[in-house]
């Protein structure tokens, strides 16, 4: 590894710790809104069923914010390789857990039960490519990140019809802004492109959040 210069050096630093501090905010914001999402689903008496499904959502996007953080916190130590690899395989978690509400939520059974098990089935074959090949190709993984964030589009005109009009445009906002963000991600050269792309993910899991807020409590 080629010796950093003093400039390149604080660069990184500012870098990493820019990255930490954007996911740790949405740490605690995620916090903030799968409480109120639990709470007020309790509070009015939703079915056991229905607050599993909020949970699964509430942790994944906890989960995925989280372990990113520490790995941005921790790259220079020996466990920044582990966190890596929880960052990356919670990118696949958290798109299962964005898609739980609404598949077994918000869609008839028939159309919600198989594209969820699909995307499961994507979840698991990319925790399994993650093992071996994480960070390796950074381009594969952003496309099979992105055609099962879209692969919502076959269930599109059923939530259009049981999504309030709001919810819907904002469940199409938050997927446009992902993907947006995708391409950043895909930048290099672009200074603190990674920073951006955490900016992206927190506007665009903001979005789907009021998405599913609104569907329930609207």
């Amino acid at each position: 590894m080629p010796t950093l210069t003093k400039e390149n050096r604080r660069y990184l630093i500012t870098y990493e710790t820019l990255n930490a501090i954007t996911h740790g905010l949405g740490v605690i914001a995620a916090i903030v809104g799968a409480t109120l999402l639990i709470v007020n689903s309790i509070q009015h008496d939703f079915s056991t069923f229905t607050i599993v499904a909020l949970a699964i959502y509430a942790l994944s996007m906890i989960s995925f914010l989280l372990a990113s953080t520490l790995f941005h916190a921790l790259i220079f130590t020996k466990a920044g390789k582990i966190f890596q690899f929880l960052d990356h395989s919670g990118i696949y978690l958290v798109i299962l857990g964005s898609y739980t509400p609404y598949t077994w939520l918000f869609l008839d059974p028939k159309i919600g039960w198989p594209i969820w098990i699909t995307i499961l089935s994507c979840t698991i074959l990319g925790l399994i490519y993650d093992t071996f090949f994480v960070g390796r190709w950074p381009f594969v993984s952003v496309i099979i990140y992105v055609l099962m964030g879209w692969f919502i589009i076959l269930a599109l005109p059923a939530l259009y019809g049981t999504l309030s009009s709001l919810a819907f445009y904002l469940l199409l906002a938050g997927g446009i802004t992902y993907t947006a963000g995708s391409l950043l991600y895909l930048m290099p050269k672009i200074p603190l492109n990674h920073v951006y792309w955490h900016l992206f993910v927190l506007v665009g899991a903001t979005l789907m959040y009021l998405s599913i807020y609104d569907t329930l409590f609207h």
